[in-house]
């Protein structure tokens, strides 16, 4: 029996007639038993009828009982057999089997709704009979769901959920645990579903809370966090389910609260008295959680009413808003709670003004937000304000009319009272511009309100702020005067208010300036009584609104402060300590908080039994306090325990807060070497409570230090924080004890401090708590949370440019927790991520987000009104999203002129004002904005696109981006936008004002000078919005270039870049002048300077010229140098010079190009960031101080270096490098570099430092001095490439006399800081121009250049060519100095053409170190093409200028020469032809091999000491790529040269013709190019030109043969990868002048990489594949005519092949291994899909060097297959394989796989003709093996052996299951063992490739040893074959799709009955996904 139902229903088989028979033979049988036993293998239940079947079974058995379901609820064996009785059970009808009945236990019973409705009880009536109410049913399915069926379980549960969700959903919820994710996943989607409503949605949560309570509440919770507009939703399910009182009691407090709110709207719950019972069962903590509630409430309400956005919250009604304010101000809570709920108070006021008279009723079930009143209000709370001020009505009528309006019960009445009272308020920051006049009558209003108690409560408390903040203000100013007023009018009611009258007292100046107001102060004070008249409190002011602590003393307000603001603004003392209570409070300064990572935790409890136990803490008595810190002073190891006794003698928990505190400031702060004492003091005391106590001190007084302002500038203060780092580490991690997050976040602190520029102050305090990490067993590295701290604080060391000090400080931690800074991986934080969050901004108010967070320290600043920034908010205008623009908030800036009496008469038309701005704003912006950006970006786009081609530093692409753009698109918006604007500003003011029925007359004034006055502020909007607009728009234009210069960087770092879709496009790169064509180094710094002068561009007006800076002179002199003439468009820039007038003060041209993408217009910046400039100016006068020290010190330095250098004692050292190591000179020559680089602006520092050395090195008088002055100037240039740059152009351009100093000059020339080309070109001008004293020190300087020194020359004479050319041109009489030289050179050239070549020399040369030019530090100007060639040097003279000179150094000479040649700007590709022309004719080096090699060697080996030597010189980052460059130069040129040599014709060799001007000039052919050096090499042999090229690679060989050996480990392979590279291209580029041998000089290259192969070379081997897959290279050789370059280059694949085969396999790869392979598996993608012909003739090659293991290796080989050829989809049903024209074809076979077989070859063809030698085919299993080797089968004989045999058979027309081919396969197949019979099948498995007759014949031989085998071992070994060549990632070879395919479909093989096919279930599914 192997299933029921299906076919066999329908049989005629009788199951009754079945059991009838069994019942007579087995009549005791146990029929539970036969239903037991049905768990067997082949158990399954088809259909509905297969059931049937065994229900009808059983009702024929001898028992009674009903059909056993309960028996497949139990654990099976056949789980598909159990499952597929499951589910045809849950299917069927209830009348032919109840699984209710049969079920121990139901999900639901009619008792569980009892007592529930009648819709309740119905419902579960007709749930209790369904088939589903089985909960062991349920249950035995969901534990299924973790087994081998569990993709069947999952649609059976979606089945059976959908047919009853509700029996489904309360079953699962009484499964406990939960089972299975399966489980978990449904029973949370189910209860998504009833939770956010559905019809049955009341009964299941009835359910649900009868069954799991606490999972009700945690899901109700989960839906309000998900969304909290569902709260509505919430409460209608508390409700029906009568457990309101049960969630009202749930934590967090936020939703009970939430919850509370809305319920008492539905009047369901007192919200008054719920809240009073609270707050007396929680007290502060409750207290402070309402007060964030009604933050965050606000936040919401006003951001949804700012974006007219859905609310994200349920709004809170007046009535429940009034109720809280009520309670809250009514309870005694905490200074903290005080203070934020007077700020929750105002702001509340401030966003529902309805709420300003708390003792009307507001509308039922109105939420407030109406933040603005009815128009016909409006308009009549107006009229009256008019009318007091024109004098229409006094103050006093105007009081009773308010009186009227405040009792009146008529709904507009109140409305317009409310209003009133909310315009005052509103208007108190504008009292200052009030004419006199109108503001005494203001403030005889004002404080006849407070008088006439016409304000109360919260707005009482307002009202007195206000007046107590204007009488802050300095005497005789007008919010002075209106203070004095006001507080006149109710001065008879101060006794109500002696707290009030407290605060007056404090103001210092009151006392001074109105005495009389002070005595009746005091005599209020005095008389302070509350009224017995006061019926019920409601006119009280409410003290949180007015109350402040009265310690610190109180200083005025320099500017206006807020309604919101605080009454003090007091400086708090640094640490918590200095407070009279001795507790640390964490706002003790009223400064906004810069760290807000940083949280103090809450007070701590005590606890007895798990009970809270109420702690009155307070400080003990003088003499117990006394006592304490007697013993704390005496204190020591030794004396511990008598201390301990004594102290806890004394201390009880109630003085803990008071101890604690004076621990951690008295103590810890200071003392930092005693607390490892302390800390012990603590353990041995043992309290978890005071330990929990000085934690929070510690916390809170480090919060008061990072956030003070002392500490940024005390270093006393910083190190109090330092030791309180210190102290907190001890106290937790030393111990193994966490700092938790919600304490201190570190990486967030981190962050905070480097967008405040605060990393001074936080790098020490983190690095000195994570010191503490060294003695911690679980804090210590690798720790993640300890490394990702670390892994900031790298980054900030290397892109934060930190001080030395900072960096100090992360170093010393990295010591100390012995880890290397360099090993360290530094994250990506501050590259990706923005400085400010702005998006928060444009959407949220910042004070209402400060309130929500309980942070009110950003309300008290008193540069602005908190209550104009939450009515208004304060956007930052760099945000867009989604097209949207957001606009600043403009209010603050708007400027009204004083002439518009409009304004004086009508104050609130001001907000009419701003409302017609931002209109007129959003009319215009968009397009102005669009099109500004469109041009703007295109524009940069095309451009930085070009002049980038060759850039690799994406950075620098970036910036110069963002500088044009930003400018351009500035500019634009500002041109288009001025007038439209002017002109819809004035349409929009004038409508707006007319429709609020305002005089003409008065309007038109209005408008023409508001629009006049505000116009720039509104453009400098639109132009902002632009700027930063383009800047995201050219940042996606550029994406792309970005992301390919990054990953060109990293994949091939030093190597030049080339954007090839910008070169290949562009029509004029090659045609453009030299200064504007890009060069491979990318662009150069005079290239660059176009891009950073859009940083000078200003489009602000120029300041008056009386406030201009600096002068073109100073007293001390003219100035030495002035490039201003120089660089014109940098004029403006130099200001003038400094210190001696030595050189130019560059501070106000200085380019920030780094911080250049976030520049901002200067109008703007003035705009937004007035109080940041405060604080920069603050900064920058205690940075002043500083920079004043650092010059001091470098001044004394100076002096200290010019007395030793003076000294007497310094006779005895003639030059630098004779000083001792340790001389004082040397050290002080280190210190000043290190004084630029402390300094806050290191770059202008070491300006600073360089002018004055440049001044004292013209003056200096020895040698010595000379040569330290101009390393102290190296030294300088270090520290910022800016000063290296700017130097170079002083000593290089400066027109001063008194730079011509010939010994110093030449000093500057030996290191490098005089740009060579620039100074020739400078100089023959001033030739030119017949300037004497130029004229002579041009001579001078060439003489002492060329021949001072004998042994070889500084420069060399092309270096000075258009000097030496302006000397021809003079005319008249020449100076001395000049005739000299011309006399010295003539005399030189005679002797050198009379000298004798010496005789050549054999010795081996060793490598010396040669004169090779240094680069210049500026990039070149423009050379005009005029310019005539530089003279070329003599070769010969050359080669006999030194008799004594060896052979060797002679060549390397020639060899320097050419260098000198290629880097001159003006050599030209004709003087490079005649160098090398005059080059080949010396025959002593052409004419004989091994002299060619000589100097070919020589060459090799001085390119490779220069490029290793400038490798090993550290540098920036920045110029990492320069130095590159700089270091390959003699490589690059040695590549010149040889390919140079290749290009010669045979007449350059013997005759040349004679130029005009004296030198050879090489012929040209008639076919070259005039501007090339290419030559046509037809006339040079080949065989000449190969022979040459090889000796050249052959001494290539040698060299890296010699450094490879003797180097080993530290062996660098880049010179020499740059070698090759380069001779690539340079062959490439001369590949159509060299048509007949360019492809056999690429195939000797391809020879000489064969004798580097990895196997003999593996230093060289990351080399060595780059070079074999280079771009000009492999393909090249690749489509060369009749595959010439075929075999060369499978020759090299091989190589690689089998280097990699050890390697290989091993199945862990080290992580070189592991890249090695991923490059090899690259190559070989790029060869299938180009070259895959190739791969086809050559994959028996391949296939016989890969290891067995690599299967993908060999499948891309496999997988090619010609690309004129269409392959068949092997999974077309019916494929006839052998009907295909393709299969018949045979495919080109180009490996030679005869050769291994010559030991049988003969015995092997002798059997497959005559196939009667049987002895053969026995002894080739022997011959197959390999004696003790690994692997033990000769596998390379093995594929020779198969796949010659299969050849020879299908000549011979042989099929493949016939002939002697078949007999040798099968006696090898029945022979091997498993090893080697895996090893053969894989030979055949290698043939099975795209459609051709071996593919076919292979194929059919497979199959037919499959077939034919009768052993299971070697069909499952056939499969193993072919299915781990199926299993792997694609691509599959076409012929083993096929293959596989017909074997497991073809029933001929009855592939699926083998059990190797079932072993396992995953074996099983996968053959099965297979044959689908």
């Amino acid at each position: 029996m192997t299933g029921v139902g299906g076919s066999l229903s329908s049989s005629n088989w009788g199951v009754e007639n079945f059991v009838t028979v069994v019942k007579q033979v087995a009549p005791d049988l146990d029929w539970h038993n036969v239903i037991q036993h049905l768990d067997y293998e082949h158990f399954f239940i088809y259909d509905a009828k297969g059931l049937d079947t065994l229900i009808r079974a059983w009702k024929e058995c001898p028992i009674e009982d009903p059909f056993p379901a309960n028996k497949f609820f139990g654990q099976w064996k056949n789980l598909k057999g159990q499952l597929s009785a499951l589910y045809q059970m849950a299917n069927v009808s209830p009348d032919v089997l109840s699984l209710m009945a049969c079920s121990k236990r139901t999900v639901i019973d009619v008792d569980d709704f009892k007592n529930s409705n009648q819709s309740f009880r119905a419902m579960a009536t007709q749930l209790v009979i369904s088939q589903l109410n089985s909960l062991d049913l349920i249950e035995c399915v969901v534990h299924l769901a973790e087994t081998a069926v569990a993709d069947d379980v999952a649609v059976f549960l979606e089945k059976i959920t959908h047919k009853s969700p509700e029996l489904v959903f309360m079953a699962l919820i009484q499964i406990q645990p939960i089972q299975s994710n399966v489980h978990k996943e449904l029973l949370r989607r189910l209860l998504m579903v009833y939770l956010n409503g559905n019809a049955g949605s009341a009964f299941v949560l009835t359910k649900l809370f009868q069954v799991n309570p606490d999972l009700l509440a945690k899901s109700l919770l989960e839906l309000y966090n998900n969304d909290a507009t569902s709260l509505t939703r919430i409460l209608d399910t508390t409700q029906e389910l009568k457990i309101l009182s049960q969630m009202l009691d749930a934590q967090p407090v936020y939703f009970a609260i939430d919850l509370a709110a809305l319920a008492s709207r539905r009047e369901y719950l007192n919200l008054e008295k719920w809240l009073q019972d609270k707050i007396s069962e929680f007290k502060d903590a409750f207290i402070r959680s309402c007060l964030e509630f009604l933050a965050q409430k606000i936040s919401a309400e006003m951001s949804r009413q700012e974006t007219n956005a859905p609310p994200t919250t349920i709004p809170l009604s007046l009535e429940s808003m009034a109720t809280f304010l009520k309670v809250l101000s009514e309870s005694t809570t905490t200074q903290d709670n005080m203070e934020m709920l007077k700020e929750v108070q105002s702001v509340c006021l401030q966003t529902y003004p309805k709420l300003m008279n708390l003792r009307m009723q507001a509308e039922p079930g109105s939420t407030g937000g109406e933040v603005s009143f009815k128009q016909d209000v409006e308009d009549e709370a107006n009229s009256y304000y008019e009318r007091v001020y024109s004098g229409n009505m006094s103050v006093d009528e105007m009081i009773e009319r308010l009186k009227v309006f405040s009792k009146s019960k008529n709904s507009h009445e109140q409305d317009v009272f409310a209003c009133m009272i909310h315009n005052l308020f509103d208007e108190y920051h504008f009292f200052s511009k009030y004419p006199d006049r109108e503001l005494a009558i203001t403030s005889f209003l004002f404080g006849a309100l407070i008088q006439h108690q016409l304000v109360s409560y919260v707005p009482l408390g307002i009202a007195l702020r206000c007046v107590l903040d204007a009488l802050r203000n300095p005497p005789g100013t007008k919010m002075y005067n209106f203070g004095t007023q006001a507080l006149a009018q109710f001065q008879s009611r101060l006794p109500e208010w002696p707290q009030y009258c407290a605060h007056l007292l404090q103001i210092p100046h009151l006392q001074h300036s109105n005495p009389d107001l002070v005595r009746m102060i005091n005599a209020s004070m005095q008389s302070s009584q509350v009224p017995s008249g006061q019926d019920d409190g409601t006119m009280m002011p409410n003290a949180a609104a007015i109350a402040l602590p009265l310690t610190g003393t109180a200083t005025p307000s320099t500017n206006l402060p807020g309604l919101t603001a605080g009454l003090m603004a007091a400086d708090g003392p640094s640490l918590a300590a200095q407070s009279p209570a001795g507790a640390s409070t964490p706002q003790q300064s009223l400064r906004p908080v810069v760290f807000t990572s940083v949280h103090v935790p809450t007070l701590p409890q005590e606890k007895v039994d798990g009970a809270v136990v109420e702690v009155d803490y307070e400080p003990p008595s003088e003499a117990t306090q006394d006592k304490i810190l007697f013993t704390i002073n005496n204190l020591a190891r030794n004396n511990m325990d008598t201390k301990l006794i004594e102290l806890k003698e004394n201390l009880d928990k109630h003085a803990y807060q008071w101890f604690s505190n004076y621990l951690v400031v008295k103590r810890a702060s200071i003392e930092p070497n005693y607390h490892d004492l302390y800390l012990l003091l603590l353990d041995a005391i043992d309290s978890r409570l005071l330990r929990e106590h000085v934690f929070r001190e510690t916390i809170a007084n480090i919060q008061i230090l990072l956030n003070s302002e002392k500490t940024v500038s005390s270093s006393s203060e910083r190190s109090l924080l330092k030791n309180l780092g210190s102290w907190l580490g001890g106290m937790t991690l030393a111990r193994n004890k966490p700092i938790r997050h919600k304490n201190i976040a570190f990486k967030e602190l981190l962050l905070e401090g480097y967008d405040n520029n605060r990393l001074i102050v936080v790098i020490p305090f983190v690095c000195k708590v994570l010191e503490q990490c060294s003695n911690s067993k679980v804090f210590k590295p690798p720790n993640p949370w300890l490394m990702a701290i670390l892994k900031l604080l790298v980054e900030l060391y290397e892109f934060a440019d930190l001080k030395l000090n900072l960096k100090f400080e992360i170093e010393v931690l990295c010591k100390s927790l012995s880890l290397e800074l360099k090993d360290i991986e530094a994250t990506n934080v501050l590259k990706n991520r923005r400085a400010r969050e702005a998006a928060a901004a444009a959407q949220r108010n910042p004070v209402i987000d400060a309130l929500a967070k309980g942070d009110v320290s950003l309300l008290r600043g008193p540069a602005q009104s908190p209550l104009h920034t939450a009515l208004v908010g304060n956007i930052e205008p760099s945000d867009m999203e989604d097209g949207q623009i957001a606009l600043p908030n403009l209010a603050p800036y708007l400027t009204f002129n004083p002439q518009v009496i409009l304004y004086s008469a009508q104050p609130a038309t001001k907000r009419l004002v701003l409302q017609a701005i931002n209109r007129s704003i959003r009319e215009i912006i968009e397009p102005v904005v669009e099109r500004s950006v469109a041009i703007a970006a295109v524009s940069t786009r095309e451009l930085v696109a070009k002049d980038f081609a060759m850039e690799s530093d994406e950075n620098k692409m970036r910036k110069a981006a963002h500088l044009m753009a930003q400018n351009l698109a500035g500019s634009l918006a500002m041109v288009t936008c001025k007038e439209p604007l002017r002109l819809t500003l004035m349409t929009n003011l004038r409508n707006i004002l007319l429709s609020n029925g305002l005089a003409d007359n008065l309007v038109e004034q209005a408008v023409h000078l508001t629009v006049s006055d505000n116009l720039d502020l509104v453009c400098a909007v639109i132009e902002k919005a632009a700027m930063e607009k383009v800047t995201l728009e050219v940042d996606e234009c550029l994406l792309a270039a970005y992301t390919n210069r990054k990953k060109h960087r990293e994949q091939r770092p030093g190597q030049p870049f080339y954007d090839l879709d910008v070169l290949s496009a562009s029509r004029f790169p090659g045609s453009l002048p030299e200064p504007l064509r890009t060069k491979p180094d990318g662009l150069q710094a005079g290239q660059l300077r176009v891009y950073e002068d859009f940083a000078r561009i200003s489009r602000v007006a120029p300041p008056p010229a009386g406030t201009a800076t600096g002068a073109t002179g100073s007293a001390g002199g003219p100035p030495l140098m002035n490039p201003v003439a120089n660089y014109p468009n940098a004029a403006a820039g130099y200001a003038g010079a400094v210190v001696g007038g030595m050189m130019p003060d560059t501070n106000a041209a200085a380019l920030d190009f780094e911080n250049a993408s976030g520049m901002q217009p200067s109008a703007m910046a003035a705009m937004y960031h007035q109080h940041q400039q405060q604080q920069q100016q603050q900064q920058q006068q205690q940075q002043q101080v500083s920079v004043h020290q650092i010059l001091d010190r470098f001044g004394q330095c100076m002096i200290e270096l010019e007395a030793l250098v003076s000294s007497p004692q310094m006779a005895q050292y003639t030059n630098f490098q004779s000083l001792p190591p340790m001389h004082d000179i040397l050290t002080i020559l280190r210190q000043i570099p290190m004084l630029a680089h402390a300094s806050f602006d290191k770059t202008e520092a070491a300006r600073t430092f360089a002018q004055k050395v440049v001044q004292v090195l013209y003056k200096a008088e020895t040698q010595l001095a000379r040569e330290m002055y101009v390393v102290l100037l190296e030294q300088l240039c270090d520290v910022s490439p800016n000063v290296g740059t700017l130097v170079t152009q002083w000593l290089t351009h400066a027109d001063d006399e008194r730079k011509y100093n010939v010994p110093v000059t030449v000093a500057l020339i030996k290191a490098g800081l005089i740009n060579l080309p620039e100074q020739d070109q400078e100089l023959a001008l001033l030739i030119d121009s017949g300037r004497n004293s130029a004229i002579d020190f041009t001579a001078r300087l060439i003489y002492a250049c060329l021949f001072t020194d004998d042994n070889a020359p500084l420069i060399a004479r092309q270096d000075f060519a258009a000097s030496l050319d302006a000397f021809s041109r003079l005319r008249g009489n020449m100076p001395e100095g000049v005739l000299m030289l011309l006399e010295e050179m003539r005399r030189k050239a005679a002797a050198l053409s009379q000298a004798q070549q010496p005789q050549q020399q054999q010795q081996q040369p060793q490598p010396l170190p040669m004169p090779l030019p240094q680069p210049p530090l500026l990039p070149q100007q423009q050379q005009q093409q005029q310019q005539p060639p530089p003279p070329l040097p003599s070769v010969a003279a050359l080669a006999s200028m030194n008799k004594d000179m060896d052979e060797s150094e002679q060549m390397k000479m020639l060899f320097v020469e050419w260098v000198h040649l290629l880097q001159h700007p003006n050599a030209n590709e004709l003087t490079q032809q005649t160098f090398l022309a005059q080059l080949a004719q010396q025959q002593r080096i052409f004419q004989n091999e091994d002299a060619l090699s000589l100097f070919f060697r020589v060459c090799l080996e001085a390119s490779v000491q220069h490029a290793i030597k400038y490798k090993q010189i550290p540098s920036a980052a920045s110029n990492q790529m320069a130095l590159s460059s700089v270091a390959y130069q003699p490589m690059d040129a040695l590549s010149k040269l040889m390919v140079g040599l290749l290009l010669l014709r045979p007449s350059d060799l013997s005759s040349n013709t004679s130029s005009p001007s004296g030198t050879t000039t090489p012929s040209l052919d008639n076919n070259s190019n005039p501007g090339s050096s290419v030559s046509s090499p037809t006339a040079q042999s080949a065989s000449t030109k190969l022979a040459q090229f090889s000796k050249f690679l052959s001494v290539v060989v040698l060299i890296v043969s010699q450094h490879h050996e003797q180097r080993r480990e530290h062996f660098d392979q880049r010179p020499f990868l740059r070698l090759f590279t380069t001779l690539m291209a340079d062959l490439h580029q001369a590949e159509q002048s060299l048509q007949g041998v360019y492809i056999p000089l690429l195939i000797t290259v391809a020879s000489t990489l064969h004798t580097l192969q990895p196997l003999y070379f593996p230093g060289f081997t990351f080399a060595w594949l780059q070079l074999i897959s280079h771009r000009l290279f492999m393909p090249k050789l690749l489509l060369a005519e009749q595959q010439k370059g075929w075999p060369a280059f499978e020759r090299l694949l091989i190589d690689l092949f089998q280097f990699l085969m050890p390697y290989l396999r091993h199945v862990e790869l080290k992580e070189t291994t592991r890249w090695l392979y991923r490059g090899t598996l690259r190559v070989l993608l790029v060869l299938l899909h180009d070259f895959p012909e190739f791969l086809c003739d050559y994959h028996y090659s391949f296939c016989d060097v890969i290891p067995s293991s690599c299967i993908q290796l060999r499948n891309l080989i496999l997988s090619a297959f010609p690309r004129n050829m269409r392959l068949p989809d092997p999974f077309t049903p019916n494929l006839k394989v052998d009907l295909l024209p393709e299969i018949k074809q045979a495919p080109r076979v180009l490996s030679d796989y005869e050769t291994p077989l010559e030991p049988i070859k003969k015995d092997l063809d002798r059997y497959l003709l005559e196939q009667q030698d049987k002895t053969f085919v026995a002894s080739l299993l022997h011959k197959l093996k390999l004696d003790g080797q690994d692997p033990a089968y000769n596998v390379p004989l093995i594929n020779a052996l198969v796949l010659y045999v299969g050849v020879t058979s299908i000549t011979q027309n042989i099929p493949g299951n016939q002939g002697a081919a078949i007999d040798i396969f099968q006696h090898l197949l029945n022979e091997l063992d498993p090893e080697g019979r895996y090893l053969f099948l894989s030979a055949i498995a290698n043939q099975l490739r795209y459609p051709n007759s071996h593919t076919h014949y292979f194929s059919c031989v497979l199959l037919y040893l499959f077939a034919e085998s009768n052993k299971d071992i070697i069909k499952e070994q056939i499969t193993r074959v072919l299915l781990e060549r199926l299993i792997v990632n694609r691509p599959h070879p076409w012929g083993l799709l096929i293959t596989f395919i017909e074997l497991i479909k073809n029933p001929s093989y009855n592939f699926w009955n083998h059990s190797f096919t079932r072993c396992a279930a995953d074996i099983e599914r996968l053959f099965e996904s297979v044959s689908k």
